[in-house]
């Protein structure tokens, strides 16, 4: 098929989500000409489009991690009245961790005036359905839209798809999901109920904490706008209420427990509890199928949380995602692929371009089984980890910057470094790497490596370089 040609630029990043947007803004604010592709009319990813939220932690323990450009988003939308940012949860779980709550309408808002300021092409609505290439170099993307079937040419093409698809499309090696029966981590339709009785939860909560897996409140640092001023919390449980209903038939879900936590819309509560296993998000016939029962599991759960939960007797359901969250898919194999044991020993590399710091979380693959019944995992890392350039690479394509959950990773290592905040720095980091090879006109394996951590640095982006020295490795 003869595709005319939409554009050409030095960057082009292929999704807009948490890695995605970063990406864009980094490479433009380093020099490139960058165009952004999103299959939405708005920016954010699963955030915006599945209705994830709050955003993840920044921080382990008490260090702030991720920084520059992410951190400039939360301040963005503190300022514009959309997000909390940074919460304290007491009891700490996991890395002691923060989380920002936020609105994702403000977020779509935002997200747009920091590209347009950073001086990114927008093209919304784009489909992207393949890649251009030369041989063994990718060269560009190939979208669908309104327009017709269109080509978006770069000299580096960052593929923010989440599920690695420009990479794959291109001939890079990948493996998918875990690796001793390729099954990923199970997919969730995130979904909200309103007019909840925000009072009773917790008072249930308080009464009964046997019947949760885990529960935390969140605290501010500083005190938040009155119109911001109220409970935050998390909560994992329910167990004798999701046992009795699913032995009378009253309930369908993919899990034992219920999650579920505050949003900033007071006596709005968000649902993380839907669970959709043993289908590939890259495919489109189970896809279809995952839409299809994570919005029969959502229905089920509301209903069932108005007849057996006290504060829902008079809830509704007033939003559900767009899409179907995809927690993960390929596995690009890269010049490097990081291991739990890199993750779980807070393991340094001398190419480093991001952090990460969140445990080691995996939803079990293959049932409904929480954390205390043995069927997910979670392991809090020793001390932050380095994620090196090498992990962004693909190993036999050239071309193309890896970002967010797509890096090259082994499925332990995923299971720490697909949250959005660390999502956020990968983000970052690809979107200079991709800026400084097109810049000098190299390929993105032979990106100068000192010129990307002195711009990520002025980017404010944090790499720690003088920390733990002795302890970096090339290997």
């Amino acid at each position: 098929m003869d595709m005319k040609i939409h554009s050409e630029s030095d960057v082009v990043v292929a999704g807009g989500g948490p890695s995605g947007l970063v990406a864009a803004i980094a490479a433009a604010r380093a020099g490139a000409k960058v165009t952004l592709v999103e299959q939405y009319g708005f920016l954010g990813g699963m955030a915006t489009a599945a209705s994830v939220g709050p955003f993840s932690p920044f921080h382990y323990d008490d260090e702030q991690i991720t920084m520059g450009i992410p951190q400039e988003l939360i301040e963005r939308l503190m300022k514009a009245g959309g997000s909390t940012g940074h919460l304290k949860c007491v009891p700490e779980y996991g890395s002691g961790s923060y989380m920002a709550y936020f609105d994702r309408e403000v977020y779509k808002k935002v997200a747009f005036d920091m590209v347009q300021e950073a001086g990114v092409n927008l093209l919304l609505h784009s489909f992207i359905g393949g890649a251009v290439t030369l041989g063994n170099r990718v060269t560009g993307i190939r979208v669908a839209n309104k327009s017709g079937f269109l080509q978006v040419l770069g000299k580096v093409v960052v593929d923010a798809t989440g599920d690695g698809d420009v990479a794959a499309a291109g001939g890079a090696e990948f493996k998918w999901g875990r690796e001793s029966d390729n099954l990923g981590q199970p997919m969730t339709m995130f979904f909200e109920m309103a007019n909840v009785d925000v009072d009773r939860i917790l008072e249930y909560i308080e009464q009964n904490p046997d019947d949760f897996e885990w529960t935390s409140r969140l605290y501010s640092r500083t005190p938040l706008p009155k119109e911001l001023n109220q409970t935050y919390f998390v909560a994992q449980g329910y167990k004798k209420f999701v046992a009795e209903a699913k032995a009378k038939g009253d309930l369908v879900l993919g899990r034992e427990t219920v999650l579920l936590q505050s949003t900033m819309r007071e006596n709005t509560i968000v649902f993380n509890s839907t669970r959709v296993g043993k289908l590939r998000g890259t495919d489109v016939d189970d896809l279809t199928k995952a839409e299809i029962q994570g919005r029969e599991q959502s229905m089920s759960l509301a209903a069932f949380m108005k007849k057996y939960v006290p504060g829902f007797e008079h809830a509704y359901v007033s939003s559900t995602g767009v899409q179907i969250g995809v927690r993960e898919s390929r596995h690009i194999v890269g010049e490097y692929i990081l291991t739990q044991d890199d993750v779980v020993e807070g393991r340094r590399f001398s190419d480093v371009v991001a952090r990460g710091f969140f445990p080691v979380d995996i939803h079990d693959p293959t049932g409904a089984r929480g954390y205390q019944a043995g069927g997910s995992t979670w392991i809090k890392p020793k001390g932050p980890y380095d994620i090196p350039l090498r992990c962004l690479i693909p190993a036999t394509v050239d071309g193309v910057v890896m970002t967010g959950r797509n890096i090259s990773a082994a499925h332990e290592a995923h299971g720490s470094l697909r949250v959005q905040g660390t999502a956020f720095a990968i983000g970052h980091a690809s979107g200079v790497v991709a800026a400084v090879a097109a810049l000098d006109g190299v390929q993105p394996r032979r990106a100068d490596i000192g010129k990307v951590q002195r711009t990520l640095i002025a980017q404010k982006a944090n790499l720690d370089l003088g920390g733990a020295a002795d302890k970096r490795s090339a290997a």
